[in-house]
């Protein structure tokens, strides 16, 4: 054995993960695959950043439209918003099957109805089949959100999981850059031919990466999970990941919801005595009435059955290297939770805290007004009279976009995510309050040449919205919940985030038409502003902070920020 081995080998006797890690691979090595499979994931981020981008390309060319498929005011805001409000649906629908299918079947999945979406545009010849695509890539949409969501937050580790998550904004501005790109060089029919590539491209990719540890653990296959976290941490032998793994066990097994029928003391204690090891529920923190359960045996884990508050102690996970080498369960003998008690499960303190931080964010994140006003850009683009061509304006501004998502990737791991946020929400709110001083002074000028000053206030927007309030809201939403439940929650938080996109998509005609545009400004910028109060007070920092000890936060009877 060389002396480097040894080195490492006395590391990881000593239970220090990381001695053996440094000595083993590099940090880029270590880096390496995460970025290859969260690059994977992110491809259906692409396809949705040209999902997002089409309805601007059609709405441009039918609204009023003299021949052929037409739009008036009503029919393009139902184009521009019905995916958003099919979106919730698809998110239910991710939440519910990531659990039994896994993060990565279902990332697979997501692509038939995109693909299938692309071509029925692209063939389209009526109104009915263009909503039809619509509906179904808004279903798309929904769905991808839980799997792509939580995938990246389980394969990374803490000091990477920001740069990764934001990493995952990029893929989703370049798909709005190449669409609107594509819709600059061709009709939007051959676009979504073009487009219809992306799907077939993504799915390939997506066979290459392994599942999530933490989804193989929850199931009971140990050497599975532990196979991907070799892939994931460097293509390394088994034991430079034992610790990791471990400790993975202990979590999951924390995390599960296993629900038993009223044991006796008599049984407890025998339980205890024979060390037979059955899962911990940890559903909360405290007794029902209110008193700290204590923990005070490092081997013991003590926890209370939410559905008829037993206090069960049960020995803990095994901690040694000695792990199982077959995808045995890990579970035992045990019922199926109950709807009302998954549902009881959801509403826990560790779940509506997060819960409720992710709601109000995307409340901001839609109100700051940029995404309600992507699908009519166009239109809007021309109203403010920009000094370059309206449909190149697109590309131009999904370009500025994209550096802000290249800002928030290289900054977030050094400035955290509270201070990327508060100035993309003071950068949003001075642009649209810009915007809106220009078109109240201008809306009635005789003097119609074209201006740089409203192009300019649009520029700052779509770069302070996109290195900020676009992808952090979504970072946030990877890594806040709990593992248990996670995936139903991620659904669920994604689905309220489309059903506030199809209100502000479906609404912005109509506003724009009782409060002019620049009353439509002025009211974005008026709830950017209150935004910017509520995360200072509010948000949390989770920059390099693990998994478990977000939970911990969360966990805690009063949240400090």
């Amino acid at each position: 054995m060389s002396q480097r081995e040894a080195a490492a080998e006395k590391g990881f006797s000593n239970g220090n993960a990381h001695a053996g890690d440094n000595l083993q691979i590099s940090t880029f090595r270590r880096a390496l695959p995460q970025f290859l499979a969260t690059s994977a994931k992110n491809l259906i981020l692409m396809d949705l950043g040209m999902t997002l981008a089409f309805p601007t390309l059609v709405i441009a060319a039918l609204l009023k439209s003299k021949s052929g498929l037409h739009f008036d005011d009503a029919a393009a805001s139902w184009f521009g918003s019905i995916p958003f409000i099919c979106q919730p649906i698809g998110s239910i629908i991710s939440g519910t099957v990531l659990e039994p299918l896994g993060r990565k079947k279902s990332m697979l999945l997501v692509n038939i109805p995109h693909f299938i979406g692309w071509y029925l545009f692209y063939t389209a010849i009526s109104l009915p089949v263009l909503f039809l695509a619509a509906i179904l890539m808004g279903l798309g949409v929904g769905f991808m959100e839980a799997p792509v969501i939580t995938y990246v937050g389980e394969i990374s580790e803490p000091k990477l999981r920001g740069v990764l998550t934001s990493y995952s904004g990029i893929f989703v501005t370049i798909g709005l850059i190449v669409e609107f790109l594509l819709g600059t060089l061709y009709d939007w029919n051959t676009a979504a031919f073009i487009s219809c590539f992306v799907p077939i491209v993504t799915f390939v990719a997506i066979t290459q990466v392994p599942e999530t540890p933490m989804w193989l653990l929850s199931k009971g296959r140990v050497k599975e999970a532990e196979k991907s976290l070799q892939w994931l941490r460097g293509w390394v032998p088994a034991s430079l990941v034992q610790n990791e793994l471990n400790e993975l066990i202990r979590y999951s097994d924390a995390s599960k919801l296993v629900l038993k029928d009223k044991p006796s003391i008599k049984q407890t204690a025998n339980n205890k005595e024979n060390s037979t090891y059955s899962n911990p529920v940890n559903l909360e923190d405290e007794l029902p009435n209110g008193k700290k359960v204590a923990e005070n045996n490092p081997d013991v884990i003590t926890f209370v059955n939410g559905a008829n508050g037993v206090i069960i102690n049960t020995p803990a996970p095994p901690t040694n290297n000695n792990l199982p080498t077959e995808n045995t369960s890990l579970e035992g003998s045990q019922r199926k939770a109950t709807v009302a008690e998954i549902l009881q499960d959801l509403i826990r303190p560790q779940m509506r805290r997060p819960f409720f931080l992710v709601i109000a964010f995307f409340v901001f994140h839609n109100g700051s007004g940029f995404p309600a006003m992507r699908p009519y850009m166009v239109n809007i683009f021309q109203e403010l009279r920009f000094p370059v061509d309206a449909n190149w304006a697109t590309v131009i501004i999904s370009c500025i976009g994209f550096l802000g998502v290249i800002v928030c990737t290289v900054s977030v791991g050094y400035v955290g995510k509270r201070t990327l946020t508060l100035g993309s929400m003071a950068g949003c709110a001075s642009s649209t309050l810009g915007l809106s001083v220009w078109s109240l002074l201008n809306e009635n000028s005789p003097d119609k040449s074209l201006c740089w000053t409203p192009f300019i206030l649009f520029i700052l927007l779509s770069f302070s919205f996109s290195f900020g309030l676009a992808p952090i809201p979504w970072m946030i939403l990877s890594e806040v919940f709990p593992f248990r439940g996670r995936g139903f929650a991620s659904g669920c938080a994604a689905a309220v985030s489309y059903i506030l996109g199809f209100i502000t998509a479906k609404t912005f005609l109509d506003l724009k038409s009782t409060l002019s545009l620049s009353g439509v400004f002025s009211l974005y910028g008026s709830i950017t502003v209150t935004g910017i109060v509520y995360v200072y007070f509010k948000l949390p920092e989770t920059e390099g902070k693990s998994l478990q000890d977000i939970e911990k936060f969360y966990n805690e009877k009063k949240v400090k920020k």
